[in-house]
């Protein structure tokens, strides 16, 4: 199903202008066949105005569009949430949640934050979709260097994280990232066994992590780019996966000021998903919404608790 996004911000103001315009919009991302009781699967219902609720005529069970969603129980009006998915697709680099706040003129601080993890809990990509041909897989080290910190890859106060890119003629394809616990085989190796066919081409640095991969059917090409003739000027092997982490760590240090290790797995999210999505932003409002109506309810201990890599 593919519903029209408005592309500026008076076509947006037009279109979502009343509460009704979006709960009509959700609607249909919800219910493309038309309605559905949740309790009985029922397809006739009346609404009831003013409390803006779908009554099923067969059993006479009550639900708002939002009922079970990833919306469910929200006391924000469906505008604020509108504007808010259009907003973060807007942004090219996203929006912190301190501009959110001043933008809308929301409450607080907190509501602005929460807001935004709620939609960046729609942000995952599916493993039922793994990366295929040629794909460069590196890790690097998020966060500030502190003192004591230790030199290299020990991680110290750091965060590592693994990413997986498609290289393709001409530029890059689908991205993947995760926030790892160590350098273990199991953490990495266990990264590109999720996010990766097992038909690619892997082209890694001489880790030995990524051994094991190659007796699961995995061919590897091993680019170790301190092997060069002496006096010979420094290559930076698997370009592509460099310029993913540069943009990586300037994303998050200029927009959102560096993030803590417990809140990572979800910028990460959300900067893989704007970049597997970056031939097309204006189509984030449609994508999200139908996200939203399909997700359940997440409390605050969820959003913040981090996923298994």
């Amino acid at each position: 199903m593919s519903q029209k996004t408005p592309k500026t911000l008076l076509e947006f103001q037009e279109r979502f202008a009343t509460e009704e315009a979006c709960e009509g919009y959700l609607a249909e991302w919800r219910w493309p066949e038309g309605f559905r009781c949740p309790r009985c699967g029922g397809a006739e219902a009346c609404r009831l105005s003013r409390r803006r609720l779908y009554q099923c005529s067969g059993c006479r069970h009550q639900t708002s569009i939002t009922a079970w969603t990833a919306m469910h129980r929200s006391k924000l009006p469906l505008r604020t949430w509108f504007w808010t998915i259009f907003l973060v697709g807007r942004h090219k680099k996203g929006i912190s949640a301190l501009q959110l706040k001043s933008d809308l003129g929301l409450g607080s601080y907190r509501t602005a934050w929460l807001l935004l993890h709620k939609i960046r809990a729609c942000f995952d990509e599916s493993a039922d979709y793994p990366l295929k041909g040629t794909v460069e897989v590196d890790e690097t080290l998020i966060g500030a260097h502190m003192k004591g910190d230790p030199p290299g890859k020990d991680p110290g106060h750091k965060a590592i994280v693994a990413a997986a890119v498609e290289v393709k003629k001409g530029g890059m394809g689908s991205l993947r990232m995760a926030h790892v616990p160590d350098y273990t085989g199991s953490s990495l190796a266990g990264f590109v066994r999720r996010w990766v066919s097992p038909s690619s081409h892997l082209v890694t640095d001489g880790w030995r992590a990524y051994d094991q991969l190659e007796a699961d059917g995995y061919s590897r090409e091993k680019v170790i780019s301190s092997h060069q003739p002496r006096g010979a000027r420094h290559r930076v092997g698997m370009q592509s996966i460099h310029v993913v982490f540069s943009n990586l760590k300037t994303w998050l240090a200029g927009r959102f000021h560096g993030v803590t290790h417990k809140y990572l797995h979800a910028y990460l999210a959300e900067f893989a998903y704007r970049f597997n999505r970056r031939r097309s932003p204006p189509q984030l409002l449609g994508w999200v919404s139908r996200r939203l109506m399909a997700r359940p309810a997440r409390t605050l201990a969820q959003l913040v608790a981090e996923p298994s890599a």
